[in-house]
């Protein structure tokens, strides 16, 4: 609760009921000390969508490293093992550099580090895809691995 005191009224209101909503969508507390303080504009990707979908990307891995096993190579589940894999690597560290390195506190580091890994995913697809075409491919590398 926040103590609000205009010039003839005096009262408690919670931050909800004094938040203020501008023309770009932008919300603002009104009448506290942080008035000066810009919300930022809501945005769906950020939010629950966001987070549903590094979940389905993660629970995808399940039914695929599950067919590798029993099924052995196959050029489908290789394929989509190549494409899945990198972008869950991807996920996780964007949220480690965004928890880490945020832009308002370490703006120049935190661009660096996200375009340096959007050029490492781009090479890890690259590398999966000719890895997958012009070599054994993903499921095979594992199992020989696994055996020697």
């Amino acid at each position: 609760m926040f103590h609000i005191k205009n010039d003839n009224w005096i009262g408690r209101v919670s931050a909800f009921q004094a938040t203020k909503t501008l023309e770009n969508g932008a919300e603002y507390i009104k009448g506290t000390v942080n008035e000066a303080v810009v919300l930022p504009p809501k945005d769906k990707v950020a939010g629950s969508y966001h987070w549903d979908f590094e979940r389905l990307l993660s629970l995808s891995l399940i039914p695929l490293t599950i067919t590798s096993v029993v099924n052995g190579a196959h050029p489908i589940t290789d394929l989509c093992l190549g494409v899945i894999l990198p972008f869950h690597c991807h996920l996780g560290f964007d949220a480690m550099i965004t928890d880490y390195y945020p832009s308002r506190r370490s703006p120049v580091l935190n661009k660096v580090l996200t375009w340096s890994l959007r050029g490492a995913t781009l090479i890890a697809l690259y590398g999966c895809y000719e890895f997958n075409t012009n070599d054994v491919g993903m499921t095979e590398l594992v199992k020989k691995v696994w055996h020697a």
